[in-house]
């Protein structure tokens, strides 16, 4: 937060200073220390070069981020073990087990999960043990391949690394 208060102080001094004695960018690097925290770092360094108007500067930082953001697929594509652009067998499975086709809507997941839960309810087969005891072993199945789609909607992992 000081670092934003610094920054208003800066571009005040800017307004309220004779041309002469003002700075030419009252944003230049000098102005901005490094916080720690390397996204904030990132978007300061961006802002300097575009108000600076430094092209060059800009270009580099868009191939750096660039760079970086295709080092954290290739990661999170080997950590997910999907060396190939077909989807994980694990993943398979779960849609499978769910009744739906891969890559259905999450909407569709969620819908097809809540009515075989509603169907496969251990409480639904209370009077039979053995009847229970089989939706008892449904259930656990379904639960885990909705978390299984879950989990892969929201991370882009099975979760089990």
């Amino acid at each position: 937060m000081d670092q934003l208060f610094d920054r208003l102080g800066t571009l005040l001094k800017s307004f309220i200073t004779p041309d002469e004695d003002r700075d030419s960018r009252p944003f230049s690097d000098s102005s901005h220390t490094r916080s720690g925290d390397p996204f904030l770092d990132d978007a300061m360094e961006e802002l300097d070069a575009f108000l600076g108007d430094d092209r060059e500067k800009q270009e580099r930082l868009r191939t750096e981020r660039e760079a970086r953001a295709k080092a954290q697929d290739e990661a999170r594509s080997r950590r997910s073990g999907a060396a190939s652009s077909a989807p994980p067998r694990k993943l398979l499975d779960a849609y499978r087990a769910l009744g739906l086709a891969y890559g259905a809507p999450f909407t569709a997941v969620r819908t097809a999960y809540k009515k075989l839960l509603k169907e496969h309810h251990p409480d639904r087969h209370g009077s039979d043990p053995g009847a229970q005891k089989r939706a008892t072993e449904t259930s656990a199945r379904i639960n885990n391949a909705y978390r299984i789609i879950e989990t892969w909607k929201e991370t882009g992992t099975l979760g089990d690394e």
